[in-house]
């Protein structure tokens, strides 16, 4: 997948506004809202939601048009919600704090999904347990979740950081090559490449945590629009779509390998890492809620605690400060006093 320079972005963008042609006077009122929504390919049961909106009628049900701009990873959502090209978009819950501590006008508005995030040992380095990672190096992807969580987990076996055990910074892309050479002892990583590895046989799992979250950030004018509203009807969208997709594994998992780069992933590697989150599992609507939890909360103000340390934020933001709960709360309550017909659903991309 190709990942767009701000200068590609902006002129895609304005490509497409230039190809838009106004709707007659008379149409205004039945004319939906546009949202721009930024997403990645990467993380199982997000992915998954986020399909079910690009294919299916479920936006257009809320009186929305939504246009999905997929990009390869975090930073690119972050930099084009900075510049106002993107309205909303789906990151990680470390890179939302990223946001937080640089002041960004954006708020936190939704949880998205749960994943899995874990300290692997390769097949071929003999180490068995925690313990057997002392005077050993760990590789992995500074600066996101999985980093902070594999940090803890060596702190818990009793291992300090910097002496018993060393961090070492790598590229994904490097990693997953050092994993299939058998190049390296160990590693850290996230779902569906955690069960990836796995599933080839060639790493074990020593630790594993079901924490980190995906979260919705959306721009202030979009949870300012017509007074919430527009954000409140989109994360019931949201909230619908991932219902579908928890009711629809082997349609939605599809989605996901359709893309990059999930192409080169099993299916049942997919539906394993997607158990990690429980609302996969939904029994009933009310099962799934938009709203960040008090729990997802504490989380990313330690994560910024976290960061500062490291030296990875310049400054410790209140994450309450950046993160707006009402509009979420208000999708949610909706789900008994409207509950979701997922019978009306409509497949509208059957390529």
């Amino acid at each position: 997948m190709t990942t767009f320079s701000r200068r590609q972005f902006n002129r895609i963008l304005a490509g497409s506004a230039a190809a838009t042609i106004a709707a007659p006077a008379v149409m205004r009122a039945e004319t939906p809202d546009k949202i721009r929504y930024c997403w990645t390919n990467t993380v199982t049961v997000s992915a998954q939601t986020q399909h079910t909106l690009k294919n299916t009628s479920i936006g257009a049900g809320h009186g929305l048009d939504i246009e999905m701009i997929q990009f390869a990873g975090g930073p690119p959502i972050n930099e084009a919600l900075v510049s106002g090209a993107a309205d909303i978009g789906s990151v990680a819950d470390f890179g939302a704090v990223i946001m937080m501590a640089a002041g960004a006008p954006i708020k936190v508005v939704g949880h998205q999904s749960s994943f899995r995030s874990a300290v692997l040992a390769t097949t071929k380095s003999g180490i068995n347990s925690l313990a057997d990672l002392k005077g050993k190096q760990v590789y992995g992807l500074f600066g996101i979740t999985a980093y902070l969580n594999a940090q803890e987990t060596v702190r818990s076996a009793g291992l300090k950081v910097g002496s018993d055990v060393s961090f070492v910074n790598i590229g994904t892309p490097e990693l997953a090559d050092a994993v299939r050479a058998q190049r390296i002892d160990a590693f850290f990583m996230w779902d569906p490449w955690v069960t990836l590895f796995e599933h080839a046989g060639l790493a074990k799992v020593l630790s594993q945590n079901v924490t980190p979250a995906m979260v919705l950030m959306a721009r202030e004018d979009l949870v300012k629009r017509k007074d919430g509203d527009v954000l409140r009807r989109l994360l019931r969208a949201h909230s619908e779509a991932l219902f579908f997709a928890s009711q629809n594994h082997e349609l939605t998992n599809n989605w996901f390998r359709s893309l990059e780069p999930a192409k080169s992933i099993p299916t049942e590697v997919i539906e394993t890492a997607s158990t990690f989150d429980p609302r996969w599992n939904a029994k009933q609507f009310s099962d799934v809620k938009a709203t960040v939890s008090d729990a997802g909360l504490a989380s990313m103000q330690r994560m910024a605690d976290w960061g500062f340390g490291e030296k990875l934020l310049p400054r410790v933001p209140a994450v309450k400060d950046f993160v707006n709960l009402p509009i979420a709360s208000a999708a949610d309550a909706e789900a008994t006093s409207k509950p979701f017909d997922i019978a009306s659903v409509k497949i509208t991309n059957t390529k």
